[in-house]
């Protein structure tokens, strides 16, 4: 009998140890994630998304993964952004002369804008194409998606209108370095000054340049859009 007690007390202990093994933590780990979520929201601290910690990893449990999906992209994100306001100094423009000397390097800032606006591009579509295979439950859904919208989204927009509007300076800085390498005869370029022999090509560079001129709000925007993403990776103000 008392063999049998004993078999029976070890089966007792191995069926509490199965039983505990397989309690469903996700519950627990779903209103954690939330939490953690709706804490990142109300402090602002979505863009840079702040990296879990080992305790929040440990909360969140398998949620973990969706919270990657968001700060991966924002990794790449700030690579973008960091080489994309590297191109700024490019985009500085003084004069004719200064225009026509930096041709080389307004065609190196439209490729480098190329290049990082679709590496920014392949970035956001590699999240969604993750958000799209995700299923949430209905209650942290749409906590998620509004800090999706806000962290991806949102910023990725914001990036892409900044690169567009610095190749759309580049572009039309070229355009006049070109429409005066095209007329060498007759725009002379002398200590600083841009000399025009023919009153048409003077009224015609005169537009290009009052159109490369309206592009200057919109160039500090994107300068503070850039900077703003390229600097906040490190804490800079």
């Amino acid at each position: 009998m008392a063999l049998l007690r004993a078999c029976l007390l070890g089966l007792a202990t191995a069926s509490m140890l199965l039983l505990a093994a397989c309690v469903n933590k996700e519950p627990q780990e779903r209103v954690a994630f939330i939490q953690l979520l709706q804490s990142r929201i109300d402090s602002g601290a979505l863009v840079p998304l702040a990296v879990l910690s080992e305790p929040e990893k440990e909360a969140v449990g398998d949620y973990a993964d969706a919270y990657e999906v968001i700060a991966d992209f924002q990794q790449a994100m700030v690579k973008a952004a960091v080489s994309m306001r590297d191109v700024l100094a490019v985009e500085t423009i003084r004069s004719v002369g200064d225009i026509v000397e930096r041709r080389p390097r307004f065609e190196a800032a439209r490729k480098a804008l190329a290049e990082n606006a679709a590496k920014l591009e392949d970035a956001r579509a590699k999240a969604d194409k993750a958000r799209a295979a995700m299923t949430l439950p209905p209650d942290l859904a749409p906590v998620y998606d509004g800090v999706y919208d806000e962290a991806v989204t949102a910023p990725a927009a914001e990036l892409m209108d900044a690169a567009s509007k610095m190749d759309a300076v580049a572009r039309d800085a070229l355009g006049v370095a070109e429409f005066v390498a095209a007329h060498e005869d007759d725009i002379l370029l002398v200590d600083g000054q841009t000399l025009v022999t023919m009153p048409t090509l003077q009224q015609e560079l005169n537009l290009r340049l009052q159109g490369l001129n309206a592009q200057s709000d919109g160039l500090e925007r994107a300068r503070a859009t850039l900077s703003q993403a390229a600097g906040a990776a490190r804490g800079e103000p």
